[in-house]
């Protein structure tokens, strides 16, 4: 760890900043997931909503051709003329372009019951003569794909009484056609009569004017690969949206496209980084307020007590300072409780050294102990040349005895078993330590040979007394132990591993001679 993190301070301070700065990436995250999507998203539900409001007023356009077209269709002289019975019907009615300017037409068209040129009149896009002709051919020909397209769409509708619809090739038009009937609607067709109007630039004006939408239409292909997208931002002040209208002949469409601006994205935008900007304001003066208050309440009096601990290690009556004590709060209780725990660990301390040299289970001394004590016993006999003597002992079969009875009841065993062998231990200096599992090693200062075996042999018949039930012993039937005995009676006594490893390779040999007896091992020198 780096040297300034040991500071309960500067870990505040990366904690804290730490903080500040997830907060700044979840503010970024936030707006670049969040609330950026949602203004474009509203942004493009205006492009869409502008772009029907043309679509409608284009439809009212569609729907006043309509009108227009059906009160000339349910009109008796155009029945009577489609009846063959009116022949001065187009000199009476189309005979100048004048009808054509006051409705703002570019072609009428009457078919006969089965979808043929009757007459054909209107106005040539090219010079802006007035034409008419009983078929789109000679002076009419130029309107020859309208006329065409105005027969596909009766015959292929002619089960409707009203068709309305755009035509986008070879010039942009409104294309309407109503059946020819009486004016009280009785009698079968007598054909049918269509009309067309120009989307030129005269209507181009007026429907801006009326939309207040600047925008634009013009032919295009409807191959769904050529679909432009919805909307292009062009700038930061505008946008340009587009849409496809479907559009006659097959293969064509009308496209729109209106320039509209881009206020209300950036008034809300603008909005939302005013927002953005006080809320990191607001944020970093609470990380400071926090860190001031965290140093004046907390951070000071902690280093106060943590110099204290410091001094703890050396100096026996070291105390809590009293303003620290006095303090009512939880830096008061914990100066407080330091003290108390301060005479409690010296109390303890003893306990403590006792606890770790002694085995929890048994309550004998543990190998710790039992090393330190042995080394000390091999100390003194080398400079008052007396004996050593070590037992080994090794619980026989003792995994078996787990496996068959449990863990609960081998840890019985284990005690019983050590109250036994402590119980028989002749002379108050000897030691018996829990070494292992089910190991146990006893230590005998200033003990010979022939009183160390005949000690040996009463631990053994201690521990075969109680007469444990061991139902899985190979030999017998009741727990039993093995004994390594090693005894130093030179001058030049072995070191603590000598004497241990001839005692345990007496223990390998009882074990291997049958168990439940005592073997004598000789000690190197």
């Amino acid at each position: 760890m780096p040297r300034f993190l040991a500071s309960l301070r500067y870990r505040f301070f990366l904690a804290l900043g730490t903080t500040l700065l997830m907060a700044l990436a979840a503010l970024a995250l936030i707006a670049k997931l969040l609330v950026l999507p949602a203004l474009l998203k509203d942004e493009r539900l205006y492009a869409s909503q502008e772009l029907d409001r043309i679509q409608r007023a284009i439809d009212n356009e569609l729907g006043h051709l309509s009108l227009l077209n059906k009160d000339w269709a349910v009109w008796d002289d155009s029945y009577a003329f489609l009846r063959g019975r009116y022949p001065d019907y187009p000199s009476s009615n189309l005979t100048n372009g004048q009808l054509f300017d006051d409705a703002n037409l570019r072609l009428v068209v009457f078919l006969d019951t089965a979808y043929r040129p009757y007459r054909v009149a209107g106005i040539d896009p090219d010079t802006g003569d007035y034409t008419i002709c009983t078929a789109p051919t000679g002076a009419c020909r130029w309107a020859a794909p309208l006329v065409a397209s105005m027969q596909r769409h009766v015959a292929r509708e002619r089960a409707h009484t009203r068709h309305t619809w755009l035509h986008a090739w070879p010039t942009l038009s409104m294309v309407s056609a109503w059946p020819v009937l009486k004016s009280d609607g009785s009698g079968p067709p007598a054909g049918w009569l269509a009309m067309a109007r120009g989307m030129n630039a005269t209507w181009l004006v007026r429907l801006k004017a009326s939309t207040g939408i600047a925008f634009t239409a013009t032919p295009a292909s409807d191959a769904a690969d050529a679909d432009p997208p919805l909307l292009v931002r062009r700038s930061d002040d505008d946008m340009l949206a587009t849409r496809r209208l479907a559009a006659s002949p097959a293969g064509h469409a009308i496209q729109l496209q209106a320039t509209l601006p881009r206020d209300a994205f950036q008034t809300s935008l603008g909005t939302f980084r005013f927002a953005l900007y006080w809320t990191l304001a607001l944020v970093v003066l609470v990380v400071l307020v926090v860190l001031l208050l965290l140093e004046m309440i907390v951070l000071r009096p902690l280093r106060q007590l943590a110099r204290l601990t410091d001094r703890v290690r050396f100096e026996e009556d070291t105390r809590v300072p009293a303003p620290l004590t006095r303090r009512q709060d939880e830096i008061g209780r914990l100066a407080q409780a330091f003290n108390h725990l301060l005479a409690f660990q010296r109390r303890r301390t003893h306990s403590l050294v006792q606890l770790s040299q002694h085995d929890p289970l048994t309550g004998l001394a543990n190998r710790r102990l039992f090393d330190r004590r042995l080394a000390r016993a091999l100390d003194e006999a080398r400079h008052e040349a007396r004996p050593v003597a070590m037992l080994m002992i090794d619980i026989d079969h003792f995994k078996a005895y787990n496996d068959h009875y449990g863990h609960p009841a081998g840890d019985v065993c284990l005690k019983r078993v050590a109250q036994a062998m402590q119980a028989s231990l002749a002379a108050p200096g000897y030691l018996l330590a829990r070494t292992g599992g089910e190991e146990f090693s006893v230590l005998m200062p200033d003990t010979g040979p022939a009183a160390a075996r005949e000690q040996a042999e009463t631990v053994r018949a201690a521990v075969e007394a109680l007469g444990i039930e061991h139902g899985t012993a190979p030999q017998g039937d009741v727990v039993t132990i093995s004994v390594g005995l090693a005894v130093s009676t030179r001058l030049d006594t072995p070191t603590p591993g000598a004497l241990g490893a001839a005692a345990d390779a007496a223990l390998y040999t009882a074990k291997k001679a049958g168990r439940n007896r005592i073997a004598a091992g000789p000690v190197p020198a």
